[in-house]
């Protein structure tokens, strides 16, 4: 395989996972990164060791043949730099949320389907390593007709934001934050949704939006999905940043709990397993799996892009996780169960 160059548009606080995630994959060299402010693109640059940096991306596509543009940067931007990536027709990887709202995340799609330019939503969560090993497990024994699942996202952990603290402003915060991920797992787990029930609270007033949810799903296979997450769920130890799942099927039942371990329970016996994320150099708790998650996303989109398939997170199949987060707060301001 050829060596892939690349670009990294973005340089803030999350982009630095996805900077050493990608110096974990062979024959991937990311040459340029871009940001508006060019003192942090350079910062970034140095930091790095990459060859260029830029405050413009036209510019930067001008100058060098890019091969993949990483796009870490807010939802608000992601139309714009899709209208000039798309038209250079780069194959993109970018992050969520998609867009703000759905309208900007249809025509984004629209945009690289019109230039026939693959497009990756960077939708980590089911790509962490306890997730998939969860998924194996269900492939590999089998369960069957899976009628109930709880997918839960609890911590009081103030590192999951204080990092990040435009986070504070937002109006529609955890549900188009972390709720995306918690949405796409139950599409991932138990297959597409029917319509969703959500109530919001405010638990943090630092936030002008919900810093705590719980949604019930109807599925279209007849199962339900209970999702919830907060940011005040106060345990000791914290359960930053794991996602806790119980799953029921017709001819067994299958967890994810604290701390990785995954309890299998078929035909009266319960089996353990051990869903911990690889160790890297640079991966230390407690953001251990989602660090992990950022380099499997990774070697999932060039997978994708040697081989000339679909990526599983498309752009088009991230809108389907995205209505489910508006419909979420649809619902929670109408007080009522929206068909999706």
């Amino acid at each position: 395989m050829k060596k892939l160059k690349g670009a990294l548009i973005g340089c803030g606080f999350f982009a630095e996972n996805h900077i050493l995630a990608w110096k974990e994959l062979r024959n991937i060299e990311i040459i340029c990164v871009c940001d508006l402010d060019i003192k942090k693109a350079n910062k970034f640059k140095s930091k790095f060791n990459i060859l260029h940096s830029y405050s413009s991306i036209e510019l930067m596509l001008k100058k060098h043949k890019i091969d993949f543009v990483d796009v870490v940067t807010t939802m608000e931007t992601h139309l714009n730099i899709g209208k000039i990536l798309s038209k250079y027709k780069i194959p993109t990887s970018i992050q969520k949320p998609f867009a703000e709202n759905l309208l900007n995340a249809k025509k984004i799609v629209s945009l690289y389907k019109k230039n026939k330019t693959p497009l990756m939503v960077h939708e980590n969560f089911r790509w962490q390593s306890p997730l998939l090993k969860l998924k194996e497990i269900i492939n590999k024994e089998k369960l069957i007709k899976p009628h109930y699942a709880k997918i839960s996202f609890r911590h009081a952990n103030p590192v999951g934001y204080t990092n990040q603290t435009y986070l504070y402003d937002l109006k529609e915060y955890l549900t188009l934050d972390v709720g995306i991920h918690l949405f796409d797992l139950s599409r991932f787990l138990m297959g597409e949704a029917k319509s969703i029930y959500t109530v919001n609270q405010n638990t943090n007033n630092k936030f002008k939006g919900e810093t705590d949810f719980i949604s019930l799903i109807r599925n279209k296979n007849k199962s339900i999905t209970i999702v919830d997450a907060s940011i005040s769920s106060i345990k000791k130890p914290d359960r930053f940043a794991q996602t806790l799942v119980n799953l029921e099927f017709s001819n067994g039942s299958i967890d994810l709990d604290y701390n990785y371990k995954i309890i299998l329970h078929k035909n009266n016996k319960k089996k353990i397993y051990d869903g911990k994320p690889k160790k890297y150099k640079w991966i230390s708790k407690p953001w251990d799996q989602i660090q992990e998650s950022v380099i499997n996303t990774h070697k999932h989109f060039i997978y994708s892009l040697i081989n000339r398939v679909k990526h599983d997170t498309s752009g088009e199949d991230n809108i389907k996780s995205l209505s489910l987060v508006f419909n979420s707060y649809k619902s929670d301001k109408l007080r009522k169960e929206i068909k999706i």
